[in-house]
């Protein structure tokens, strides 16, 4: 087996990683460390390991660059891509990957996130929700269109057939998507867990979501057809998916268009702020704008609560924690404000307005 793991500057996780990599009593196993704009302190992690490879470049090639280069001339018939920010917690770890990739050509493995933060609290139901997207497709299909990268694993032999990894920002979803299309045979091991550290601050984070909302916009684009035929073979399981990764989105969209009169709800918004204009609005349109109001506000918390049951009962399946303050926070602000930066990132796409500075190089 061969453990791929790509590092930028330098990151405080990769010795520990290396540590249990290290302690892991899988025989045949081959580490390779690819690090761009290497830092002195990772620099040396290679006097403490001499048996990983570490593959250093001054300049910054990129995640997708480093990895199908080092994959390239690595040997191992089994490929594992772990992100340098995952912590490993369960003893032999890869030996359990290596008979899961017996079984399947494309296994995706279980992630938790260290909850150290509020921030990291929020992003652990992101990875819940896609944790029971990926259970769901592996119960009601034989493949899964999407993947979370930060640890997965790959036999060759189908990594090589697929073309490796293309160069766009969703590198991880757009060779799990091609996967999808050729049919690879897929599990999502949930005995199988890794922990995933969050940056806790939230400049960061709206950096980093800019980045993923453009580049899923572009990938979107560029795939939309072959999205549209895996919709249409399976609409039911693509629906599901959709609403337990954006449990808030179409709730929040059905309680504006829930009644006839959500028009006037709308476009009377502006006069219900102004003290003069207030009194001028018949009793009769006053009601039904808060009668309209009403259904929205109870559409919502109705959909809220249902999603609470989801997740709760998910949580429960999938051992992940679950706490409805926490849970209210990600569907009324994070869910949402990351909705907002995807369709941002439409508008932008569809005016050709792309912010020049992004920070990424694939």
């Amino acid at each position: 087996m061969t453990v791929l793991l790509p590092v930028y500057g330098g990151s405080k996780h990769l010795d520990g990683l290396l540590k249990a990599l290290e302690q892991d009593p899988y025989p045949d196993k081959e580490v390779i460390v690819t690090v761009d704009a290497p830092t002195e302190e990772t620099r040396s992690l290679e006097s403490e390991y001499p048996w990983v490879k570490f593959k250093w470049s001054k300049k910054r090639r990129g995640k997708v660059n480093a990895l199908n280069e080092e994959t390239a001339n690595s040997s191992g018939e089994f490929l594992l891509f772990i992100d340098c920010d995952i912590k490993i917690v369960k003893e032999r770890f890869l030996g359990k990957v290596a008979a899961a990739l017996r079984e399947k050509e494309l296994v995706d493995i279980k992630k938790q996130i260290i909850r150290d933060s509020l921030m990291a609290k929020l992003v652990s139901y992101e990875y819940l929700s896609g944790s029971l997207t990926s259970y769901i497709f592996d119960n009601l299909n034989s493949s899964c269109p999407q993947l979370n990268g930060a640890c997965f694993a790959i036999r060759r032999e189908t990594f090589e057939r697929l073309g490796g990894f293309n160069k766009v920002l969703y590198e991880d979803l757009d060779l799990a998507f091609r996967a999808f299309q050729s049919d690879v045979s897929y599990s999502f091991a949930d005995d199988i867990v890794v922990m995933n550290a969050v940056d806790p601050e939230l400049e960061n984070w709206l950096k980093q979501r800019k980045r993923w909302g453009i580049g899923l916009v572009k990938w979107i684009k560029g795939n939309l057809i072959g999205l549209l035929r895996g919709i249409s073979r399976d609409p039911f399981v693509f629906l599901a998916a959709f609403m337990v990764l954006s449990p808030s989105s179409l709730l929040i969209a059905a309680s504006f268009l829930f009644s006839a009169d959500s028009i006037i709800k709308v476009s009377s918004l502006g006069v219900l702020l102004s003290s003069r204009g207030l009194y001028q609005i018949p009793p009769s349109s006053l009601g039904q704008i808060s009668t309209s109001i009403s259904k929205s506000i109870a559409m919502l918390i109705a959909g809220y609560l249902s999603s609470s049951i989801v997740f709760f009962l998910a949580a429960r399946r999938l051992n992940y924690e679950f706490n409805l303050l926490e849970f209210a926070l990600y569907f009324f602000l994070y869910n949402p404000v990351w909705l907002i930066i995807i369709l941002i990132s439409l508008v932008r796409l569809i005016l050709k307005k792309e912010p020049s500075e992004l920070d990424w190089k694939v």
